[in-house]
């Protein structure tokens, strides 16, 4: 249990750091990533408005523009008269008969006239005012107006070296993340067992407060015991000795199953072997048949032979009694209680499935079901003899075996189910 917590430990913690680095990481990305578009959303309009050319001069209007918006937040940043030099572009015209004329070429070293046509007629074939071509390895965005003698006009520009800084940035950060998870992780893992010292010193003072507690409660329970007993003997039988030793039984069980689930946590003190499961669940579910008659349910059982899992004997044997009796307290009158072990998809698991006929609490939370102490009666009223740490005692059992155990409701039906290994 206690390395069950540590690694909860270490797995909340680092999902908290991907959180973090997710949110700053990201959000930097993010906003290259937004901060490129609009570089070349501006450079378009630059070219359109100055007809394929570009100067520091006459880029100012477009670039430096601060009553725009784009310009205006720090996404855009101020202007700089140098940055024009930066971008490759190239423009052309296109008349009514579909003739591609090249207006500026300059900015562009690997793309030639013939290139420059082919490219034109790939953008216009789309049919969009704005959009993107691949140029061997690069990409060009382009633009579709109409210059300042009502010529169709296509401006292109190399976006590819624009959005270099987001890739790199992105490839940084990714780089970036996955190690600060990796050193975080590992400093995590050699710090945690010092980090969670306090919880887990008194995770074991509980342990054996209950331990010591439990025994130093059997020995005046059993001097009751013995008391009334002797009473009995002495023909002083009446209904307040009866009453006595229904209230000291009751009080035995319940000192036992508290040992018993304090043991239970320090997984040392189980030794796991191979254990007859088949065997077990038979004899449990013949043991609980004239009681299943008693209360007039439908008791079904359906056991698969030969099936051995690891685990401890006399704990496992404790799982299925406190199931079984689950089962019998809380199914509905003239209700169903079936009993199910079979082998699981891969036959690597066997499965043991109690179920009972529960209508009542059909929307209920059952993950609540497992918490120690926790009775689904909230007035605590002793008519169905339960102390509300069976199925805490259970969990606790197999997981120690490895194991798993959860609850499901199906139909009108409430589902135990236990999962453990096969032993080999």
């Amino acid at each position: 249990m206690i390395q069950k917590f540590r690694w909860k430990f270490i797995g909340t913690s680092v999902a908290a750091l991907l959180l973090v680095l997710l949110i700053t990481l990201g959000g930097l990305v993010g906003i290259t990533r937004v901060q490129s578009k609009n570089e070349v959303d501006r450079v378009l309009t630059a070219l359109v408005k100055n007809e394929g050319h570009l100067s520091p001069r006459n880029a100012h209007a477009a670039l430096g523009n601060q009553n725009d918006p784009i310009n205006r937040n720090f996404l855009g940043g101020p202007y700089n008269p140098e940055a024009v030099y930066q971008y490759r572009y190239f423009a052309v015209t296109v008349d009514a008969s579909h003739r591609v004329t090249v207006v500026n070429d300059n900015n562009v070293y690997q793309v030639n006239g013939t290139k420059i046509k082919s490219i034109t007629r790939k953008a216009l074939s789309d049919h969009q005012d704005s959009g993107s071509v691949d140029v061997g390895r690069n990409q060009y965005a382009y633009r579709v107006a109409k210059n300042s003698v009502g010529q169709t006009m296509v401006v292109f520009l190399n976006e590819t070296l624009i959005y270099n800084r987001f890739w790199l940035l992105f490839r940084v950060a990714v780089v970036l993340g996955i190690g600060s998870l990796i050193v975080f992780a590992v400093v995590l893992i050699l710090v945690s067992g010092r980090a969670i010292k306090p919880i887990v010193d008194n995770y074991h003072k509980q342990q054996e407060f209950i331990t010591n507690a439990g025994h130093e409660l059997k020995t005046p329970v059993a001097v009751i015991s013995a008391n009334t007993e002797m009473e009995e003997m002495l023909g002083n039988n009446s209904e307040w000795n009866e009453s006595t030793k229904e209230q000291v039984e009751k009080l035995t069980k319940l000192i036992n199953r508290l040992i018993s689930m304090a043991r239970a946590g320090e997984t040392g003190e189980i030794t796991l072997s191979k254990v007859d499961f088949s065997k077990l669940v038979e004899d449990a579910t013949q043991d609980f048949k004239s009681v299943m008659k008693q209360n007039h349910y439908v008791y079904q059982v359906s056991i698969r032979q030969g099936l051995n899992v690891v685990a401890e004997k006399h704990s496992l044997n404790e799982v299925i009694n406190i199931l079984l009796d689950n089962a019998r307290k809380y199914c509905d009158p003239n209700g169903k209680v079936r009993v199910e072990l079979s082998k699981s998809a891969l036959s690597k698991n066997a499965v043991l499935r109690v179920s009972n006929t529960y209508k009542e609490e059909k929307n209920e939370d059952y993950s609540h079901f497992f918490d120690r102490f926790y009775r689904e009666d909230e007035s605590h009223n002793s008519n169905k003899g339960g102390f509300g740490i069976g199925l805490s005692m259970a969990r606790e059992l197999v997981e120690a075996f490895h194991g798993r155990i959860s609850v499901s409701h199906k139909g009108n039906d409430i589902v135990f189910t236990v999962v453990l290994k096969i032993a080999k």
